[in-house]
C-alpha cells in the first residue's frame, strides 16, 4: 500500500491526465497534432507518466455543458467516465496514484463509498477522489432537476456527504445518519479502502464556501491562478479558513500549470505563442460560458474583462500558470515556487501532449532532484 509524502520541502506531481485532444489552450494546431483518444492511448500516456515519475494522473470530469463546436474539435472531448477510466489504468500501471472525480449532488454517499473502497482497494491504495459538487444546469437536467442547487449550499451538502463516506469507509458497524440533505443507514460490503484513515481527497473549490470545504474535509486544494502571486494570495485567504475551523494537519496546494519544455532556449514560449494564435473561437466561446458564472474561481480572474476578452484570455490559458523554457530553466521556475509558496503539488498540463512529451519531462524531475525538492519512484513508496 502507498503512504502520504512525509517530506514537505518536496514537491510531488500530478500529470492533469488527457480528457479531449487540447486542455486548456483550445488550439487546432494542437487539436491536429495531439493522438485521438482510445484504449491504446491511454494506456500508453498512463505507462508514460508512471516511467517518467509522475506522483499521479487527474482526471477531470463533467456530465455535460459542452457543446457542438468544442465536441467537433476535440477540445476537452470526449471525456471518459473518470472513475471507470481510473480502474482500466490501474490495471495497467504500478504505482502512481489516480484521482478520479466525482460529483456529490449527482450521487448518493453510498455509490461512492462503494466505488471509491473498490477502486483503493483494488489499487492497492492509490486512489484519490476529487470531489466536485456540480457544474451547470445542464448536468442538473440529465438528472432530473431543473437547474443545479444554490453554490454554497451545494458545498454544505458535500460536506454532509463527504463525512458519510468517510465513516462508511472507516466503522465496522452499520451507521444511522439522519441528516439535512441525506438519510443512511447500514453499512457497505467489503473491500474497505486500503488508504488510512482514507483516499486522498481533492477539492478545487476557491469561493469562501467552498476554501471551508477543502479545509474542513480534503487534503489538498487545487488552485487556480496564472502566478505565483496569486497562488500566494489563495493560501493567504485559505490560511485563516483553516484555523477557523480548526484543521491541524496543514492543507495541501496544488497549482495548475502548463509546461512546455523545449530543448534550446526560447522555443517553449514561441511553441505556447503560435498555439494560441490557432485558438477555436467558437469551441472557445462555448467552453468558456460553461465554465464562467459556475466556477467562481475562474470567473473571479477575467473579473473586468467584456466575455469576448475573457474566452480568449481563458482558452489561451492566460488564467493558469505557465511554465515555459529548457529543462533547466522550467526546474528553476519551479524550485522558486516551492520557495515562495505553500506549494506540495504542481498539477501539469502539457498542450502539445504524447508519450514523448510526457518522458521528456524526467528532465526537469532529475534537476528537482538534484535541487533535493523530488524524489524518483524507486526511492520512494508514496503516490501523493
Amino acid at each position: 500500500m502507498k503512504t502520504r509524502r512525509e517530506n514537505r520541502d518536496e514537491l510531488s506531481f500530478g500529470y492533469f491526465f488527457p480528457t479531449g485532444q487540447t486542455d486548456h489552450i483550445w488550439s487546432e494546431e494542437a487539436a491536429q497534432a495531439t493522438p485521438p483518444l482510445n484504449k491504446r492511448v491511454f494506456i500508453d500516456m498512463a505507462r508514460a507518466a508512471e516511467a517518467a515519475g509522475f506522483d499521479s494522473l487527474f482526471i477531470a470530469d463533467t456530465w455535460s455543458g459542452h457543446q457542438r463546436a468544442a465536441e467537433r474539435g476535440g477540445h476537452q472531448s470526449p471525456k471518459y467516465h473518470a472513475p471507470m477510466l481510473a480502474m482500466g489504468l490501474f490495471a495497467v500501471t504500478e504505482h502512481i496514484g489516480i484521482i478520479s472525480t466525482f460529483h456529490t449532488t449527482h450521487h448518493k454517499p453510498a455509490h461512492i463509498a462503494r466505488m471509491g473502497a473498490t477502486l483503493d482497494a483494488f489499487s492497492e491504495g492509490r486512489w484519490g477522489w476529487n470531489v466536485v459538487t456540480g457544474f451547470g444546469d445542464p448536468e442538473a437536467r440529465l438528472f432530473g432537476e431543473d437547474m443545479l442547487v444554490e453554490h454554497d449550499e451545494r458545498y454544505a451538502m458535500a460536506g454532509e456527504f463527504v463525512e458519510i463516506v468517510k465513516r462508511l469507509w472507516t466503522e465496522e458497524e452499520p451507521i444511522d445518519v439522519d441528516g439535512k440533505y441525506y438519510r443512511v443507514r447500514g453499512r457497505i460490503k467489503a473491500p474497505r479502502p486500503m488508504q488510512k484513515p482514507h483516499p486522498l481527497l481533492v477539492s478545487a473549490g476557491a469561493s469562501p464556501a467552498g476554501m471551508r470545504f477543502a479545509a474542513e474535509h480534503c487534503d489538498m486544494l487545487v488552485v487556480a491562478g496564472n502566478s505565483v502571486e496569486k497562488v500566494r494570495e489563495t493560501e493567504q485567504r485559505v490560511g485563516p479558513i483553516t484555523e477557523a475551523v480548526g484543521r491541524v494537519d496543514p492543507l495541501g496546494v496544488s497549482p495548475f500549470a502548463i509546461v512546455i519544455v523545449r530543448e534550446h532556449e526560447g522555443e517553449a514560449e514561441e511553441e505556447y505563442e503560435r498555439l494560441c494564435q490557432s485558438l477555436n473561437y467558437e469551441a472557445t466561446v462555448e467552453l468558456t460560458a460553461d465554465i464562467l458564472g459556475d466556477i467562481k474561481s475562474i470567473e473571479e480572474l477575467f473579473d473586468g474583462m467584456t466575455r469576448e476578452e475573457a474566452a480568449r484570455a481563458w482558452g489561451s490559458g492566460r488564467g493558469i500558470l505557465k511554465f515555459l523554457g529548457t529543462a533547466d530553466q522550467v526546474a528553476e521556475q519551479l524550485v522558486e515556487m516551492k520557495r515562495t509558496t505553500a506549494t506540495t503539488n504542481i498539477l501539469v498540463n502539457f498542450p502539445l501532449w504524447n508519450p514523448r512529451e510526457v518522458l521528456d519531462f524526467r528532465g526537469v524531475l532529475d534537476r528537482l532532484h538534484d535541487a533535493g525538492v523530488w524524489s524518483p519512484p524507486e526511492d520512494r513508496d508514496h503516490s501523493w
